[in-house]
């Protein structure tokens, strides 16, 4: 099987379940429908991930820039991605444990 097919189905299969698990935490913490503490924990968890994102961003530009020097680049724009989209759900039910 081809590399590239393995490892899309790999990150499909994880992202889905991830997504399933820290959606169903969230739900259990928070209920629903969302109320106030919901609106919070989402704003709280939008900062933390832009945080996270910005950090992610610096550290590999400079990776970048100092060690690759070569298209490889572009792959971080995946990492920063991926940043984005997983940090928000991890924020989300880490702040509806905590709040």
């Amino acid at each position: 099987m081809n590399e590239l097919a393995l490892v899309s189905l790999i990150a499909l299969i994880g992202g889905g379940l991830f997504g399933y698990f820290m959606t169903r935490t969230t739900v259990n913490n928070i209920g629903f429908p969302l109320d106030e503490r919901a609106e919070e924990i989402a704003k709280i968890s939008a900062m933390r991930t832009l945080e996270l994102v910005l950090l992610v961003t610096v550290i590999s530009l400079y990776y970048c820039a100092f060690f690759i020097r070569d298209e490889r680049c572009a792959n971080f724009m995946t990492l920063i991605f991926a940043t984005i989209f997983f940090g928000n759900w991890a924020f989300r039910a880490y702040y509806s444990r905590k709040l």
